[in-house]
């Protein structure tokens, strides 16, 4: 099975005492390669940004056992 090992950047608000903040949030996960189109869009629609994308099981033009 092929995955990529994403890190992505999303702006999350807390609540600091009497106004709003946003405070980015950092976080590394690995997603499948069937998956990897619907995670982009979720990351965009919440208004992340994508910083890294690795592929980390597999290799370009490599026979996984899929």
């Amino acid at each position: 099975m092929r995955l990529f090992k994403v890190t992505a950047c999303i702006p999350s608000p807390e609540k600091v005492r009497t106004q709003r903040e946003l405070q980015n949030t950092f976080f590394t996960k690995w997603v499948p390669y069937d998956s990897w189109f619907a995670e982009q869009q979720r990351i965009q629609k919440q208004g992340g940004r994508i910083i890294k994308v690795e592929l980390c099981t597999g290799g370009r033009q490599v026979n996984v056992g899929n």
